[in-house]
C-alpha cells in the first residue's frame, strides 16, 4: 500500500469565512437554518443575537445639535462624500452570483437546466413539510454522496488544518495542494505501479474564453509505463440502474473541463494576472508564518507570497507528462460500495469549445435563461422549483395554443 499523502485545508477567521454569506433572511431578519449531517441527524443553526453598543450619550439639547450642524458646514465636502469603489463589477450572472469565477459543476448544472440553476441562485433555501428552512441541495442522497467522496479521499490522504489570517493565505494553501499532487507525480519512483492523487484543485479559462473556472479533480492517475495521466470523476448512484444518457453527458462534460484545465496548466497556458484579478487577490501580500512554514516543511523554500507559490506551481506543472485523450467516470452504489460501474470515453475538444460558446451569453447577461426541451421534461419531476417555473408555464401555454389551433 502506498504511503498516505497529505492534503491541507485552510482555517479562516470567522469574518473571512465565505459561509457567513449563506444564511436565510426574510424581511431583513436572519432565520434559523436546519442542516442535515452526513449521519442523518439534523442540527438547527439559530442566528446570533445582535449586540447593540450603548450610546455614549442618549440625548442632546438644541444648542448642541445646532453647534454640530454649524460645524458640518466647515467640513470639506470630499470628507462627507461616500468614497467610490475603485472598480465596478459587471451586473451579470457571472459576477452577481459567482464573483467572476464559475465552479465546473455550475456548467454541469447549466446543461441540466439553466432555468433551475438561476432559481438556485435566487432562492437557495426552501421550506420543507416540517416547516424547516433548509438549503435546496440539503438532501439525503447528496449528503451520502459527499460522505462517500470523503471516505474515498481519506483512503490515501491525511487532512491537516492550517490556520490562516488572510484570503491570500487560504489560496496559498490551495496552491500547496496542487503543488503537492504534481510533485508526487514528478518524484514517483515505482515504474510498474500507478501513482494516484485525489481532490486536486484546478482553475483557468479554457481556450482564452471569457469564463473563468475553478474545480476539484476527484482523481488523477499517472501510469509511468505510458507516461500518461488519466482524469477520473467519482459519482454515486442511489440504485443499480445505469444513469440516463443526459446524466452521463453532464458528467462527461465535467471530466472534459478538468482535463482541458489540467492540460493548459501543463502547457503553461495560464494567465497569472487574470488569476489574481478574478479571485481579487494581492499577489505580493506576505503569507502568514503557518503557511510559509508548511511550504518549507514540504521542501519548497522561498515561498513568501502568493505570487511565489503560483510561479512554483507553473514551473512544476510544465514538467508534467502528457495528459491522456481518454477520461473515466466511476459510479458506485450509495448502499453498497462494492457495486461499481466504470465508463470511459474520448475527449472531444471541438464539442467542448462549442458548448462554452453557447453557455457564455447567459453568464455574460446577453440572453435570458432557457429551460429544458420537451423530451427532457422528466427533469421537472425532481425539481424544487417546478411550481414557480416560468419556463414550464410558458411551454405549457405554448402547447395549449398549438392544440387549440389544431382543433
Amino acid at each position: 500500500m502506498h504511503e498516505r499523502q497529505l492534503i491541507f485545508e485552510s482555517v479562516l477567521p470567522s469574518e473571512l469565512d465565505p459561509a457567513r454569506f449563506s444564511k436565510p433572511v426574510i424581511d431583513g431578519i436572519e432565520q434559523p437554518l436546519t442542516v442535515t449531517c452526513t449521519n442523518g441527524e439534523t442540527i438547527v443553526h439559530n442566528p446570533k443575537e445582535l449586540k447593540i453598543a450603548p450610546s455614549i450619550k442618549d440625548d442632546f439639547d438644541d444648542d448642541e445639535l445646532l453647534a454640530c450642524a454649524e460645524n458640518l458646514e466647515n467640513v470639506p465636502p470630499e470628507i462627507l462624500e461616500k468614497p467610490k469603489k475603485t472598480k465596478e463589477r459587471p451586473n451579470n450572472p457571472l459576477f452577481k452570483y459567482r464573483r467572476g469565477v464559475l465552479s465546473v459543476s455550475d456548467l454541469s448544472a447549466q446543461i441540466w437546466c439553466e432555468q433551475q440553476l438561476l432559481y438556485k441562485f435566487l432562492y437557495p433555501f426552501v421550506l420543507n413539510d416540517d416547516g424547516e428552512i433548509k438549503r435546496v441541495d440539503d438532501k439525503p442522497h447528496m449528503l451520502r454522496g459527499t460522505s462517500l467522496h470523503l471516505e474515498r479521499e481519506l483512503e490515501i490522504q491525511i487532512k491537516i488544518s492550517i490556520e490562516c489570517k488572510t484570503r491570500e493565505d487560504s489560496y496559498g494553501v490551495r496552491l500547496l495542494n496542487m503543488i503537492q499532487g504534481i510533485n508526487g507525480i514528478l518524484t514517483w519512483d515505482k515504474p510498474n505501479e500507478r501513482y494516484i492523487t485525489r481532490e486536486m484543485p484546478i482553475f483557468g479559462n479554457m481556450y482564452g474564453g471569457k469564463l473563468y473556472f475553478r474545480g476539484i479533480i476527484d482523481e488523477i492517475n499517472y501510469d509511468p509505463r505510458t507516461n500518461q495521466l488519466e482524469v477520473v470523476e467519482f459519482k454515486t448512484r442511489a440504485s443499480k440502474t445505469a444513469p440516463r444518457p443526459q446524466q452521463t453527458y453532464t458528467h462527461e462534460v465535467q471530466v472534459n473541463i478538468y482535463r482541458t484545465l489540467l492540460d493548459e496548466l501543463i502547457q503553461g497556458r495560464v494567465d497569472k494576472s487574470l488569476y489574481f484579478e478574478r479571485y481579487n487577490l494581492e499577489p505580493t501580500t506576505p503569507l502568514c508564518d503557518s503557511v510559509r512554514n508548511e511550504y518549507n516543511e514540504r521542501g519548497f523554500s522561498n515561498v513568501d507570497t502568493l505570487e511565489n507559490a503560483f510561479d512554483l506551481l507553473t514551473k512544476l506543472a510544465f514538467q508534467m507528462p502528457t495528459i491522456t485523450t481518454n477520461g473515466a467516470i466511476e459510479y458506485i452504489l450509495q448502499t453498497d460500495a462494492t457495486w461499481k460501474h466504470r465508463k470511459e470515453f474520448h475527449r472531444d475538444e471541438h464539442h467542448l469549445e462549442q458548448l462554452l460558446l453557447k453557455s457564455e451569453p447567459f453568464w455574460l447577461g446577453t440572453r435570458e435563461p432557457e429551460g429544458v426541451d420537451i423530451e427532457d421534461a422528466y427533469k421537472c419531476n425532481w425539481c424544487d422549483y417546478s411550481d414557480i417555473c416560468q419556463w414550464r408555464e410558458e411551454k405549457a401555454n405554448e402547447f395549449a395554443r398549438k392544440k387549440q389551433r389544431l382543433n
